[in-house]
């Protein structure tokens, strides 16, 4: 089914394109038949203002064609290039016919500065739409579709470089995996639907319940990570485990059930001895493999 304004924007853009023929055809008209011809003419400034008068033209066509982008820079920039058309259309007439000089200077200026004032709009519009529209891919390149957390693929990039800048400075941080226990048992017994309300109330406290230097993802499935720079191991530890109370106290209410949940956590800091990130999520691994045989709990691994 067609998107009613986006038609809407299609004949306000076929109207500019129509007026301009029309106008244009009108103007020869009035040329032939109530001008003078002059005497001689210049054949390079001729030929010059109708290149670019042709140029114009296209121009106008490029725009019209393109108009179902909904950005308004082909709406402000059809109008434009129209005026700047109108203006080489004076120019290039001039060359051929008897005109006051006064009315082409005035005229050719005023054409010039409207057009080319709305095509300042236009490109202003263009490149806040590109740049939107930049932030738009970005995000959905980056973060997790269902929960709005950071992707595996991104987070992965920020531990790199939290563990490249502790290589040369020597500081720490901490990762932490978490598991939701017995999710399976959610989603077999509730349907996946609620099992990713549950994801996306985890996430929210997620979100909120960290600084702005850390960073949350969705791990995988039902697990998440955190990333804490500038924390060791028995820090990262107290996080973790304000973050299980936290979910075991609550009551999730979901759009059918309410339902009460716990997590398990593994813990691990960098070591001055890892050789690569892989190292540190290994430990966070095994730490959440032992934390998950006794569920609701948090388990480190140093070394």
């Amino acid at each position: 089914m067609n998107n009613p304004k986006s038609n809407t924007s299609d004949t306000i853009q076929l109207n500019i394109f129509v007026l301009v023929v029309f106008s244009t055809v009108v103007l020869l008209f009035i040329n032939f038949f109530f001008y003078n011809f002059k005497d001689k003419f210049n054949l390079f400034e001729f030929f010059s203002d109708l290149f670019l008068l042709l140029t114009t033209f296209y121009l106008i066509y490029i725009t019209h064609k393109n108009s179902t982008v909904r950005s308004g820079f082909y709406y402000y920039t059809s109008i434009g290039f129209s005026f700047v058309f109108f203006s080489l259309l004076v120019l290039t007439l001039n060359n051929i016919f008897v005109y006051p000089k006064l009315v082409v200077d005035l005229s050719v200026k005023s054409l010039f500065l409207l057009g080319y004032s709305l095509l300042a709009i236009g490109v202003t519009k263009w490149i806040h739409y590109n740049e939107s529209k930049r932030k738009e891919l970005s995000l959905q390149a980056n973060t997790d579709e269902l929960t709005g957390l950071l992707n595996r693929r991104s987070f992965t990039n920020y531990i790199k470089f939290e563990f490249f800048n502790s290589q040369r400075s020597a500081t720490l941080f901490s990762l932490i995996i978490i598991d939701v226990d017995f999710f399976k048992r959610v989603n077999d017994e509730h349907g996946h639907l609620v099992g990713d309300e549950v994801l996306i109330k985890l996430a929210h406290i997620l979100k909120t319940g960290f600084r702005r230097s850390d960073k949350v993802s969705r791990w995988g499935g039902e697990e998440f990570a955190i990333l804490l720079p500038d924390t060791n191991l028995e820090n990262a530890i107290n996080v973790a485990n304000k973050l299980r109370l936290k979910v075991a106290e609550q009551t999730f209410i979901l759009s059918t059930i309410e339902i009460n949940l716990t997590i398990s956590a593994g813990v691990s800091e960098s070591l001055t001895t890892d050789t690569d990130v892989d190292d540190i999520i290994k430990r966070a691994d095994e730490a959440l493999y032992l934390a998950k045989k006794s569920r609701n709990s948090v388990r480190s691994i140093k070394s």
